[in-house]
């Protein structure tokens, strides 16, 4: 059976529905599901029940996955093995799970720094948020996932998280909200107003801050694709909580970022297995990224407000 399957198969499984999957793998959705047919068929068992668009495994499929995780770790140990035998251990393969801010703002020039140091290296970068992306690291898809966490997170047993960064969010507003003149404000200030909230994880730190400081968000919609969130907001949908990584380099017309008193923050970091943080290409990989942190701090103004900090 060609391993290809069983990462179609994790990815279904990670994201929840076939279409996701199709999503993350840039492959068609007819395409996924057909593999998925036709991995029922090889181990003839049904692995998923399908209610609407979503997906549930069953006991059968609950037992593969935990068996398929552990197979794609270990043949991407062989394959490493083989190379080395076949004297093909001069390229160096590395692959990272990135959420959409950090992929816009730090991988790209990260990655080109590395296989301009070294023309060993060949780069895979999948598209994932945190904590979706953990398990793609857990089940041995990727080397390592850039990763944001709050200061209550700690990382899983096992891992290691090299920092980047320590980032403010700041509340994005249309040119036209009553609030696009203020420069900071409270959060509570925006407590009438709509929201866009962003992905599962955000959505729930927006909705906590916004608890501590006495009111509930009223989230109209959410995404978590930045350019979608700075489009519903030009357009007075809602306003939205973010990240500063999310509007740094670019101009965005028609939307107005405010700083947020008493601020929220969190860490951007690499994380990583704990037996593979010391490898050459991981030590590079971190490298290359807070140097591409400090390159955004130098030409941004606004990471230069003390809205980025680029860890020690």
């Amino acid at each position: 059976m060609d391993t290809k399957l069983l990462e179609v198969f994790l990815a279904v499984v990670h994201t929840g529905s076939i279409s996701a999957a199709a999503r993350r793998l840039n492959f068609s959705q007819p395409t996924v599901s057909q593999q998925m047919k036709a991995l029922e068929r090889i181990m003839d068992v049904q692995l998923f029940t399908r209610e609407g668009g979503r997906i549930e495994l069953t006991a059968a499929g609950r037992a593969l996955q935990g068996y398929a995780e552990t197979t794609l770790s270990s043949w991407r140990f062989v394959c490493e093995q083989v190379r080395e035998a076949a004297g093909r251990d001069d390229l160096i393969e590395l692959s990272l799970a990135s959420f959409p801010s950090a992929s816009a703002a730090l991988v790209p020039e990260a990655i080109a720094a590395l296989l301009a140091a070294d023309d060993r290296l060949r780069v895979k970068v999948l598209d994932a948020e945190p904590p979706a992306s953990y398990d793609l690291l857990r089940g041995g898809q990727v080397n390592a996932i850039m990763n944001f966490s709050y200061p209550e997170d700690e990382p899983g047993r096992g891992q290691v998280e090299l920092p980047i960064l320590d980032e403010e969010f700041v509340l994005m507003v249309s040119e036209d909200h009553p609030l696009a003149g203020e420069g900071v404000v409270d959060l509570e200030d925006a407590a009438d107003s709509n929201w866009v909230g962003g992905c599962p994880k955000c959505r729930q730190e927006l909705i906590t801050v916004c608890r501590e400081r006495g009111f509930v968000p009223e989230i109209l919609c959410s995404t978590d694709d930045p350019t979608m969130t700075r489009i519903m907001v030009t357009k007075g949908i809602g306003v939205a909580m973010r990240p500063v990584l999310s509007i740094v380099g670019q101009d965005h017309p028609g939307l107005v970022p405010l700083g947020i008193a008493h601020g929220v923050r969190r860490r951007v970091s690499v994380l990583v297995p704990e037996n593979e943080a010391e490898k050459p290409e991981i030590v590079a990989l971190h490298g290359a990224l807070r140097t591409a942190a400090k390159q955004l701090v130098d030409k941004s103004p606004a990471a230069q407000q003390s809205r980025i900090h680029v860890e020690d």
